[in-house]
């Protein structure tokens, strides 16, 4: 257990955050910002966004397999193929995180990745 728990640690100092989570549609940012906040997202930040709650979505599941079957071959297959996309969004994440609604947003996102895990 405590492997597990480290290396989701790692995970996400790996993507350069310290908790992790995503949104899993829009009424989901209604419990928690207003919406005025998500209109202001720019197009690209939008898009940014509803492509990473699809990669985190794969990511719990994967996570999910691993606490209850960690020699699944097949599963940590698509563990080394989650991570190395989590690669891919690094450069553009860094840039919408210098955008205070965007950074705040996709904080709240992570936080439903960190209950469901």
């Amino acid at each position: 257990m405590l492997d597990s728990k480290s290396s989701r640690r790692n995970f996400f100092k790996f993507l350069g955050l310290t908790a992790g989570t995503t949104l899993i549609s829009q009424a989901s940012f209604g419990a928690h910002l207003d919406e005025t906040e998500i209109k202001k997202l720019n197009p690209e930040q939008k898009e940014f966004i509803l492509l990473h709650e699809k990669w985190m979505d794969e990511f719990i599941e994967v996570i999910k397999v691993q606490k209850t079957d960690p020699e699944n071959q097949e599963n940590n297959k698509k563990m080394i193929a989650i991570t190395e996309m989590a690669d891919e969004f690094k450069p553009q994440l860094s840039e919408f995180m210098k955008d205070g609604t965007f950074a705040l947003i996709y904080k709240m996102s992570l936080e439903r990745m960190s209950k469901e895990i």
